[in-house]
């Protein structure tokens, strides 16, 4: 199970989003307004709001994928949006229900939006906070054919992905720390190995951390990946999947990372080229 070689989109079966302990973490982070670490502080996520706002149309159906616990299905739905949010973290998806929802406007389902099915039709399909970057190449594919089914025939997918000016500022590395716990990654005593890996080729950076109890001596492996894009690379994803590039802005987010907004809208026809897919 556990290699000393990370390969290039290599995947296992843990995630930080579905364990237990630290998914609550990362739902306490999301709600963190003081920094950006976990998702964009008000001042950012207004800008956004108000630019996806502009570029829809009154009313509009939307499907948040990745919604979190609906920090902008939420504020969507307050400007008379239909919004869907989508997440597999269950913390996320349940403070959303609580806190965030808005009866007939803004709903909530817990739900992996690469396994499982999901049904509707949408004007928008939204992915907020660089979500599509951490997607290997063939999950992007996939969730890319799957928006195409979900869209009405003029829907647009709106999403940000890491400039390739900031892959130039990764470096590979490895580092542990030992910790007493009561912290993001475990409750009790622990020790943590993390390994940064650059994939130069693919404009990729792998990053690996191997949990291991200090109580139990039980080892939990994560595995996560962050692809970055220029305006030609994501061209060329969306054209090969069924969809031409409206519009790419650098101007509305951009707090020390280079990140691209990007609107996309399914070619025409696209939608019968789909149904020949397996």
């Amino acid at each position: 199970m556990y290699n000393d070689k990370l390969k290039i989109y290599q995947r296992n079966d843990e995630s930080i989003w579905t364990d237990e302990y630290i998914s609550k973490s990362l739902l306490e982070n999301q709600l963190d307004e003081s920094t950006n670490a976990a998702s964009r502080m008000p001042s950012n996520r207004r800008d956004i709001v108000n630019w996806i706002n502009s570029k829809i149309k009154p009313n509009s159906r939307i499907i948040d994928l990745g919604c979190g616990p609906g920090l902008y299905a939420y504020e969507l739905g307050k400007l008379e949006h239909y919004v869907m949010g989508i997440d597999f973290n269950k913390e996320s998806i349940e403070f959303g229900k609580r806190n965030k929802s808005i009866k007939g406007i803004v709903e909530y389902k817990y739900s992996d939006y690469i396994k499982d099915n999901i049904d509707g039709i949408y004007n928008v399909a939204m992915m907020i906070f660089c979500d599509f970057s951490a997607l290997v190449p063939n999950e992007q594919k996939i969730l890319l054919q799957k928006i195409s089914t979900l869209l009405a025939d003029d829907g647009i997918f709106i999403f940000d992905v890491f400039g390739k000016a900031e892959f130039e500022k990764q470096k590979n590395g490895r580092t542990w720390y030992v910790s007493n716990g009561n912290d993001f990654w475990s409750s009790e005593p622990y020790f943590l190995m993390k390994e940064t890996k650059l994939f130069e080729a693919e404009f990729s950076v792998g990053t690996r951390y191997y949990l291991i109890n200090q109580l139990n001596g039980t080892i939990k492996e994560f595995i996560m990946y962050d692809q970055y894009h220029d305006e030609n690379s994501i061209q060329e994803l969306v054209a090969e999947n069924g969809f031409d590039i409206v519009e790419i802005n650098k101007d509305i987010i951009r707090y020390k990372e280079e990140t691209l907004l990007t609107i996309v809208k399914k070619k025409k026809h696209a939608g019968l080229s789909c149904k020949k897919r397996k």
